[in-house]
């Protein structure tokens, strides 16, 4: 057995025999040459491992990442890309649609609100997200006028005596102004606001019978007459096409029918001027 500090020499003769190297080592070293020799082998083997695991997941990375670019490239080019004349188009539809409203709205004196907010005209057009956003708060706006506006019918029957002079309905002679509209109908048939307000007058009212009035703000209040019941109360916010009464014939009147009235600023104004768009 070799202790430990014993040294064994080895001498490299050349093949001519014409030199020799001596080198000394531990007999350790060469009593257990053959386990060294594993563990170098050992960690040979562990390195060449090391560096194909290190090749492998290099080569998974690079393949990860090439179809991570094509599911990328894939989604890019299933992207739809916005049509922008369309969307202009539809726009430009809308503006019609709002012109209209707005020309009808000014005929009857009402101030509706501007397209043009100010600035410089840009014909460019903005995203999707801006255009939606002013056509929102333009049409809330707009939703506020049109809502106090009377529009429409306040009953759909048969207009049976129109706006301005006529004859009297009573002795058959001579002539008469007639303030409002009369609708023909049934005894009991629903009557509805044509505008949202607040009920100033809910009673009778001499040749109106029991009548309903409504002040729907910006100078309009409307009368609602001859009516055989009444379903709100004064001091009540009512809103566009909300039942406010029956139909019926008290007060001055031939038979059941609706007497219907448009104020403005205290002046009369022809209701039908407001029953449509055109």
């Amino acid at each position: 057995m070799a202790r430990k500090g014993d040294k064994t020499t080895i001498i490299f003769v050349s093949k001519n025999q014409s030199s020799n190297k001596p080198i000394q080592v531990s007999s350790t070293f060469v009593q257990h040459w053959k386990k060294y020799v594993l563990l170098l082998c050992g960690c040979f083997i562990s390195l060449l491992g090391v560096v194909f695991y290190l090749a492998y997941t290099n080569a998974l990375a690079l393949s990860s990442n090439d179809q991570l670019a094509k599911e990328l490239q894939k989604s890019k080019n299933q992207i739809s890309v916005p049509d922008t004349l369309a969307i202009k188009q539809y726009y430009q539809s809308i503006d019609k649609k709002l012109a209209v409203i707005n020309k009808y709205l000014k005929a009857r004196g009402v101030k509706s609100p501007s397209l043009n907010e100010g600035g410089e005209k840009n014909t460019d057009l903005l995203s999707v997200q801006e255009i939606s956003q002013f056509y929102n708060s333009y049409l809330d706006k707009m939703v506020g006028q049109v809502a106090y506006t009377p529009i429409g019918y306040p009953h759909f029957g048969v207009i049976t005596s129109g706006f301005g002079h006529r004859e009297n309905p009573f002795s058959g002679g001579g002539i008469e102004t007639h303030k409002g509209l009369d609708f023909r109908g049934r005894h009991g048939e629903i009557v509805k606001s044509t505008a949202s307000g607040k009920v100033v007058f809910a009673g009778r009212r001499g040749g109106y019978g029991k009548c309903v009035v409504i002040n729907h703000g910006n100078g309009f209040e409307t009368y609602y007459g001859h009516l055989s019941r009444i379903l709100i109360k004064p001091g009540q916010t009512v809103s566009a096409g909300e039942e406010i009464g029956k139909i019926g014939s008290t007060g001055r009147s031939t038979g059941p029918h609706l007497h219907y009235e448009i104020h403005r600023n205290g002046n009369l104004i022809n209701p039908k001027s407001f029953l449509t768009l055109e």
